[in-house]
């Protein structure tokens, strides 16, 4: 059963080379220019003599500003020798010249699907759909985005270096009413700027037998000098995927845990569901269902059940461009009223790749809070409003092994009616990422 699975996907993506190919026309992924080395190795790489394109290549790929056809044949023969770093790294030196092409795109989904760069190969496949592209090359795609959601193991891992004016969101405000009383906060309250580093990893194993079954775990960690606020999360579930066309939904229960300055905080169950569907070739939906049950050991009075409900628009106009919109609403029900509370969120992003390799986004962030009952303390009933901005960028010709730094800044707001939950927070991230 085992070779029948890995036998699909090889056909899988040699069926999307071929209509790739069928696409193209040529090899030629850009106009050939008049030097008659690149017109003869065009000819070679057409004709499949690679005992002669090789050094030929070679020679050509030395050249300070090789030509984009060089880096296109260059990336073809790393692929087809199973080199698929080097080869992407060819495919992506061509979009950062020109994010508009077409071939290169689809070849550095097919060799990062390869080499199992799971949302690399997803995020380039998605991008080129809102081309006019020919019916079996869609076909196709669509295809090996199937795979990739469900049929292919996936691990990815992010490590970051991160920068916090106000990693405990303590508030800004030095005075703070607590029973109709003024009192004043203690140096150790205040904000302060720290460094740390933030690690997630994400885990997706499909089951051989019947991939439509999976395992999937997940973690993440953030660790500050002093551990006042270091956190440890990991979450492991089961899941059956079910299929229809070009959507599909899936279902999964696990448990998790969350730890705090090395101290267990809760453990709890969780149920959740999520939700695919393909509108058109610019536009796709996505929903979440999750409940989660929270138990808190040493804080009973926290201690209930967190429902979320959440979904999000993809809107793809061109192979540069990217939009996503999303609604959520999180509602959390605590053994005490005064740590209820309901909470709906909107979010938008939006990407873009320029020429030069330079790739940037921006996104946006509201969120509501309303509490069932007065705070003990205060004696009035709690409400949030929170803010969030964040801004990233990234250039495709900077490399460390195959890997691309990232730079994110970001701005966080909190107002609340309490002053002491009042908040105001800048950070900086800079990681590494493949995806792009």
């Amino acid at each position: 059963m085992t070779f029948t699975f890995l036998s699909i996907i090889r056909h899988g993506l040699r069926s999307l080379a071929l209509a790739i190919t069928v696409f193209a026309g040529t090899a030629q992924a850009t106009k050939v220019d008049a030097d008659p080395r690149v017109n003869e190795a065009s000819r070679l790489f057409a004709q499949q003599n690679y005992t002669d394109l090789q050094p030929l290549i070679d020679g050509l790929r030395a050249a300070p500003e090789p030509h984009q056809e060089v880096l296109f044949i260059s990336g073809m023969l790393h692929a087809q020798a199973g080199r698929f770093d080097l080869a992407a790294r060819e495919f992506r030196l061509m979009l950062a010249r020109d994010p508009s092409l077409i071939r290169p795109r689809l070849e550095l989904a097919l060799v990062l699907q390869k080499s199992g760069d799971r949302q690399g190969a997803k995020y380039h496949y998605e991008q080129v759909l809102a081309m006019d592209l020919p019916t079996p090359v869609m076909r196709n795609i669509y295809r090996q985005l199937f795979d990739i959601q469900e049929r292919e193991p996936s691990v990815r891992l992010t490590l970051e270096l991160s920068s916090d004016s106000n990693p405990k969101q303590a508030t800004q405000n030095r005075v703070v009413n607590i029973g109709g009383r003024p009192y004043t906060l203690n140096e150790n309250s205040r904000a302060e700027q720290v460094w740390g580093i933030a690690a997630t990893a994400d885990v997706h194993l499909p089951i051989t037998y019947d991939p439509t079954w999976f395992v999937h775990a997940y973690g993440e960690m953030y660790e500050y000098p002093g551990r006042t606020v270091d956190s440890r999360y990991t979450q492991a579930t089961v899941g059956k995927r079910l299929e229809w066309g070009q959507h599909h939904m899936s279902i999964e229960v696990g448990g998790h845990a969350n730890w705090r300055q090395g101290e267990r905080q809760y453990t709890g169950a969780t149920v959740q569901g999520t939700g695919f569907l393909r509108l058109s070739p610019h536009l796709a939906l996505s929903g979440e269902v999750v409940l989660k049950t929270l138990d808190y050991p040493d804080l009973p009075y926290l201690t209930g059940t967190m429902r979320y409900m959440g979904a999000i628009g993809t809107y793809v106009p061109m192979s540069t461009q990217r939009w996503d919109f999303g609604l959520g609403i999180n509602q959390y029900q605590a053994k005490e009223a005064a740590y209820t509370y309901l909470q709906p969120s909107m979010t938008a992003r939006y990407m873009r790749e320029w020429p030069g390799g330079w790739i940037t986004g921006a996104k946006v962030q509201i969120l509501n809070a309303r509490f069932d009952a007065p705070d003990p303390f205060f004696g009035e009933t709690r409400r949030d409003k929170e803010r969030r901005i964040e801004f990233d960028i990234l250039n495709r010709k900077l490399k460390w092994w195959s890997f691309s730094p990232r730079l994110m800044v970001g701005y966080a707001q909190r107002d609340s009616n309490l002053t002491l939950y009042d908040y105001r927070r800048t950070y900086t991230r800079i990681g590494l990422t493949r995806e792009f």
